[in-house]
């Protein structure tokens, strides 16, 4: 992916003619700093700007000048000074005011520091500059936007230039969640047009660029294998399959990956080249006693996705977000229950009730005192293979970072699709499962590292006569087990990094349950944007959990696929005695 993307980059700078044949779309990058000066001048005073001391590999300024006069124009310009790739610019200012200094990179790769003077007194010493042109025509009512991609980062500006000199537009943050949106007032169809694309100074991150009127009239053509949204023509230039709406399988749909929507951006988080996990955490909190408040140590989110970056190398992205606190319960059910409060229940009104159009997609975590009943000291109960899960520490009285951070991966893991393979009887854990889904694990960390990792399964298999394991598992021939000849009884380490399943529901998608439709009917879900843009996504709100006889199928379901591949019911799973949940609880 990165190689084509670079080699894409190339051919829009180089050969600008075929630049124009395709979608004008690039995939998340980092776009390097602009400088970008406010200063104050005088009227019929000259002023002589320079770009000096330039570091880098191959470091080459463009400066320009520009004044607001209700409306942005260009004053004065300078590229190359005295044969040098450092610019410098001699004018006279026309009136007095506050005029913008914008010194960016000739070219993509020809960034680095430069130092900024004026009339020979130092401004701004070794500041970063770069920006990167792209090379394309375009017409009058065109639309350009850069939408961020680093969670919470990256305040971008983009500029519309003609030649490489001639300043016509540019924006800071009119667009969706204050990106820039620059709509084109002229036709600029011959030449080398470029667009400039680069962060304000100081802030950083990653953005995609999208050029809409040119790429939305391709994706909404009918060359569209998949029927994801995307076209054929598209989905190779950004790395995607054409056969699959889903090209990572994440379960999230690969156009609300790379477009999102005004709400909850899944393009500001997500990748459609990566697996992305989301899991909303609420807690409990206590009205008047603080020591039973049940909310999370504040660096869970982080150390948590730490955990996911490290041990997959990105291809698995964990993004947590702490949210709000919840009315106190002494009790957490899931259903109904004596001397407790229903979770589903709690879930409908407090679950992303301020992004309902993310429900679809995340898991939810609750953050409770105890679960099932007031003498339960279990500290979690989770779905397995499903997006809801309870941390219970009551009986804890101060819990830990590492039992909280433990626990959290491991009820986690629940859902997706991991059980404690045989490790949940007292005074039987395993030293051979490397994994926090061992209880001799959850809280210390894993042996090898004191890391709350899942397993890679390296440790293969030890015989009964060896084990530690009063008891030994069974190997599961053929789903997570050893594959040991001859092993029907020996204690394993299973694969569970490889093997985690992120479609909740089973089905295809992370859709909790609820149809989804035909997937044509995808396209009808867009709008016009009213914050500027072209289109947004439509999502399906309000959000419902699926209905009793729903809930029942999908255990139905759930159940004869785990008997099917080996596990076992009452030992690596449970389901409730009415039938609407498949679970695993926890010690």
């Amino acid at each position: 992916m990165k190689s084509f993307m670079g080699a894409l980059r190339m051919v829009l700078l180089l050969a600008p003619m075929m630049a124009w044949a395709g979608p004008h779309y690039v995939a998340s990058r980092d776009w390097g700093s602009f400088i970008w000066l406010s200063t104050w001048l005088d009227a019929g005073q000259t002023y002589t700007f320079e770009t000096r001391e330039l570091t880098g590999s191959v470091p080459d300024t463009v400066l320009h000048v520009l004044r607001d006069r209700n409306g942005w124009s260009q004053v004065a310009v300078g590229d190359d000074c005295q044969g040098a790739t450092r610019s410098c610019v001699t004018f006279v200012a026309p009136d007095s005011g506050y005029y913008r200094v914008w010194v960016r990179a000739y070219a993509d790769g020809r960034g680095g520091t430069a130092s900024l003077y004026r009339n020979g007194t130092l401004l701004l010493s070794q500041q970063p500059f770069g920006g990167v042109p792209l090379l394309f025509a375009w017409n009058a009512k065109d639309t350009f936007r850069a939408s961020a991609t680093s969670p919470g980062g990256g305040d971008h500006l983009l500029f519309l230039l003609r030649s490489n000199t001639e300043y016509l537009q540019h924006d800071d943050d009119s667009g969706p969640k204050y990106y820039p949106l620059v709509t084109a007032t002229s036709t600029q169809n011959v030449g080398t047009q470029r667009v400039v694309v680069g962060r304000f100074p100081g802030s950083a991150g990653t953005a995609s660029f999208v050029h809409d009127e040119e790429l939305w009239s391709t994706i909404f053509d009918d060359n569209d294998g998949d029927e994801d949204g995307l076209s054929d023509s598209l989905e190779p230039l950004i790395g995607l399959s054409q056969n699959n709406e889903d090209s990572d399988g994440d379960s999230i749909a690969d156009t609300l990956e790379v477009f999102g929507n005004d709400g909850f951006s899944f393009s500001e988080w997500s990748s459609p080249t990566a697996r992305d996990l989301y899991v909303e955490v609420d807690w409990m909190q206590h009205p008047t006693n603080p020591y039973l408040t049940r909310q999370p140590y504040a660096g869970l989110v982080a150390d948590a996705a730490a955990v996911f970056a490290q041990e997959t190398g990105g291809s698995v992205r964990l993004h947590a977000f702490i949210d709000g606190a919840l009315p106190w319960h002494e009790v957490v059910c899931y259903g109904s229950c004596a001397n407790g409060v229903d979770f589903y229940a709690l879930k409908q009104s407090a679950f992303s009730s301020a992004n309902p159009e993310r429900r679809p997609y995340f898991h939810y975590a609750m953050w409770a005192n105890r679960h099932t009943s007031l003498t339960s000291c279990s500290s979690g109960k989770a779905e397995l293979l499903g997006n809801d899960l309870i941390i219970s520490m009551g009986c804890f009285s101060s819990p830990s970072i590492q039992e909280q951070r433990g626990t959290f991966i491991h009820e986690l893991g629940h859902n997706l699709n991991l059980d404690h393979n045989g490790n949940d009887v007292p005074g039987q854990y395993s030293v051979v499962h490397d994994s926090v889904m061992n209880y001799r694990y959850q809280f210390a960390g894993v042996s090898n590292s004191g890391w709350h990792s899942y397993s890679f399964g390296d440790n293969g298999c030890a015989a009964c006569g060896s084990s530690p394991k009063a008891e030994c598992v069974s190997c599961r021939d053929g789903f997570l087990g050893c594959g040991f000849p001859g092993c029907g009884s020996c204690d394993c380490d299973v694969g569970e990094w490889g093997s985690l399943e992120l479609d909740f529901s089973d089905d295809g998608d992370a859709d909790d349950g609820a149809s989804r439709g035909s997937k044509r009917s995808l396209l009808t879900r867009y709008a016009p944007d009213d914050k500027g843009g072209p289109a947004r996504f439509q999502p399906r709100v309000p959000h419902e959990e699926p209905s009793l006889v729903r809930r029942r199928d999908d255990v139905r379901r759930k159940r004869e696929r785990l008997l099917s591949r080996g596990r076992v019911e009452g030992r690596d799973f449970h389901v409730s005695a009415d039938g609407t949940l498949l679970y695993a609880e926890c010690l």
